[in-house]
């Protein structure tokens, strides 16, 4: 994600349904008679799978345990990359195994020059006093500084420099060498994380029962909340969703500070969950919230820049966009854009799953996701090669106005699995996830997995 905002790691299960794009397409351009194929025929343009997102360069990850993974990545003002990863020891960053207890639990965060080199690798774990042990990232921001924020959950007698913490939930701040500033326990956990180019921090997740943010006792059950703190920890404002019972699944900020929140939210009668995105002010205040209404499923992923707003996810039924219905018996995926005001301007429906959104400060829209081979992607872009089933890779770059196919990449894998997506203010893409097959990441030759987890960090062009 884009400095500011960062996704978290706690969706990583639903990733595994990650999938291919297909190309049914409804805008406020298009003409109400149009057809698909005559909207998809002028989104062909000159060879969009060769304009632009060459791989830069590819690092790899392996370590111990079988299902840990990277959680979030993002850019600096400079482009340096940050990821967030959960691991079991012993780690492997490509420069030797780190000196860490074998069979440990470790948060790691580390930071990749632009060209990709390793500038330095921070491991935090807890004191082994139980067999359980252990400390877990959740969501990541960088600010405008180059320093790092960070939610996470564990068992207790973290140290950041300021004394042991109790377990639990905890939010932390890193220098940008990956030097411990302060940390302090959160009340409740918090998934999902950003930061605003003041450096005031916002945490999103779902209240159940009693919490204390610092401003009195509120309570909750299951509804989606956002808190505001200032850069050194103090509350600003609390928002809790008492209209509805939800699951909050993505973050995204603005230029001005507003934030967007997407997931899904219980209506009754129904008991299933319906997509929804809300906007709140800098403030706190709720200025809109767009539901999918007919529609069962999550938004997933959210961007934000300028005046537009893209959201992904996945569905059952129906709902209306700019007047027509979109509609799936069996789920299907989404991308859809707003204006800043709320208003729809474009979108269409994915393969059977979702895409991570992202967006630069220029014209681009970027969207990374599985596909199965032989599928069509849609949007002109025909049928890429790869193995059966959703387990290939893609990173396709739409322009943000109106949705129109530039570039896309494939990566063929009989198992991969992307898990976060961050682009620079200029376009560049940085890509992580695992892959437990072959990869071709298009940067000297084939990548074979070893023992264990594989994780990957893939840098790409504008």
């Amino acid at each position: 994600m884009a400095r500011g905002a960062k996704r978290a790691g706690g969706r990583l299960g639903l990733i595994l349904v990650v999938a291919l794009l297909a190309g049914c397409h409804v805008g406020g351009d298009e003409p109400a008679d149009v057809q698909e194929g005559d909207w998809l025929e002028a989104q062909r343009g000159p060879s969009p799978k060769e304009a632009g997102g060459r791989t830069r360069w590819v690092q790899t990850i392996r370590s111990a345990g079988g299902s840990d993974a990277p959680v979030a990545t993002g850019h600096d003002a400079q482009g340096n990359i940050l990821t967030l990863a959960n691991h079991l020891t012993p780690i492997d960053f490509g420069q030797g195994v780190l000196d860490a207890p074998s069979g440990s639990s470790v948060l790691a965060i580390s930071k990749y020059s632009p060209g990709g080199a390793l500038l330095w690798v921070l491991l935090l774990q807890v004191p082994r006093t139980t067999a359980g042990a252990f400390v877990r990232g959740q969501s990541l921001a960088v600010d405008s500084r180059g320093h790092v924020l960070l939610t996470g959950v564990h068992s207790g007698g973290l140290n950041l420099g300021g004394g042991a913490l109790p377990a639990g939930p905890f939010l932390a701040r890193l220098d940008e060498d990956g030097h411990p500033l302060w940390a302090r326990r959160l009340p409740t956990t918090a998934t999902e994380l950003a930061v605003s180019p003041h450096g005031d921090i916002t945490l999103a997740g779902a209240l159940t029962g009693k919490v204390d943010f610092g401003g009195g006792e509120l309570s909750g059950n299951n509804n989606p909340f956002l808190v505001r703190y200032g850069p050194e920890g103090a509350l600003r404002w609390v928002y809790v969703d008492t209209a509805a019972r939800g699951v909050p699944m993505d973050l995204a900020q603005d230029d001005a500070g507003d934030l967007y929140l997407a997931g899904g939210r219980f209506l009754p009668p129904s008991p299933l969950l319906s997509p929804f995105l809300t906007r709140v002010s800098a403030e706190g205040e709720v200025l809109w919230t767009r539901q999918l209404e007919g529609a069962s499923g999550l938004m997933m992923s959210v961007a934000a820049h300028g005046d537009h707003v893209a959201v992904s996810g996945s569905f059952t039924g129906s709902f209306v966009f700019l007047g027509r219905p979109l509609a799936a018996t069996t789920t299907r995926g989404f991308a859809l854009t707003y204006g800043k005001d709320g208003k729809e301007r474009w979108g269409f429906l994915l393969g059977s799953t979702w895409g991570m959104v992202m967006m630069d400060q220029g014209a681009g829209l970027v969207i990374a996701g599985r596909y199965a081979g032989g599928e069509d992607f849609g949007l002109g872009l025909g049928e890429p090669q790869g193995f059966p089933g959703s387990t290939n890779l893609y990173v396709l770059r739409l322009q943000r106005s109106t949705g129109k196919a530039q570039w896309m990449r494939t990566y063929r894998s009989a198992s991969a699995l992307p898990v976060d997506l961050s682009v620079t203010r200029h376009g560049a893409s940085t890509l992580v996830g695992t892959f437990r097959a072959e990869v071709d990441f298009g940067a000297g030759g084939t990548r074979a997995p070893g023992p264990g987890a594989n994780a990957f960090v893939l840098q790409l062009e504008k």
